[in-house]
């Protein structure tokens, strides 16, 4: 199984951290946030790394490589334009034959993926989204689903009016795709999953499910929780 795992983002709010590297490579725990990643995955048995790249990708390249340092296989992906969530994953397609994982390179969890590559696969989803509790007021991308985990609904990030109970259930971006996928996803125009695929997907009448977690998870969007990752992530499970 392959794991795409879009890293192109600016980082804009955590600059000037971000002045000369890209987000992904800000360290914590000693590492980059990136390897982190790549190592967590590689414990469920996933070698196999497509890395989408945008913003100084020559720090990134210079740094893993093929990926032999790791024990894991390394391909890259390159963006002119920012395309979107969705946009920079389609660009992999052609080295996609089989059910694949894409996740972003600024949140640190743990999740178990085998389980939740399992559950996919059991259910014959085109798509799974992991999912985990919100816990504050901020708007987030929200999903509502039924009581077999069938997603009935995804919001992209409500107001704050809207934020109500129904809306406990926030997207982890992590999702185990079938390569159905990217006959969503338009060429040459820039679309998010949230925003644009997932719905689609669902008019269409195609199945996408949940796999809750309410384990670890922070996503590195500003000094603050990437404070708080540099102080909890050896202490959970690093």
């Amino acid at each position: 199984m392959k794991a795409i795992i879009l890293a192109g983002g600016r980082g804009e709010r955590l600059k000037p951290l971000t002045d000369s590297i890209p987000k992904p490579m800000i360290e914590a725990a000693g590492k980059p946030i990136l390897e982190h990643i790549i190592s967590q995955m590689k414990k469920h048995g996933i070698k196999d790394f497509i890395i989408a790249l945008y913003y100084l990708p020559k720090v990134i390249t210079s740094y893993f490589g093929n990926g032999s340092k790791l024990g894991v296989n390394i391909q890259y992906t390159f963006e002119n334009l920012p395309m979107g969530t969705a946009g920079a994953v389609l660009p992999s397609k052609k080295f996609i034959k089989e059910t694949f994982i894409v996740t972003y390179a600024d949140i640190l969890r743990d999740l178990d993926i085998t389980a939740m590559t399992a559950q996919h696969q059991k259910k014959k989803a085109l798509a799974t989204i992991n999912i985990y509790k919100r816990k504050s007021r901020n708007a987030k991308s929200c999903v509502i689903f039924d009581n077999n985990g069938k997603v009935i609904k995804f919001v992209e990030r409500p107001s704050k009016k809207k934020l109500k109970g129904k809306f406990i259930w926030a997207n982890g971006s992590f999702y185990v795709f079938e390569p159905e996928i990217f006959s969503y996803i338009p060429q040459n125009k820039p679309s998010d999953f949230g925003k644009d695929i997932f719905p689609d997907v669902l008019t269409a009448k195609k199945s996408i499910y949940v796999y809750p977690s309410n384990d670890y998870f922070i996503d590195i969007g500003n000094k603050e929780k990437l404070s708080l990752a540099r102080r909890t992530y050896l202490c959970s499970f690093g």
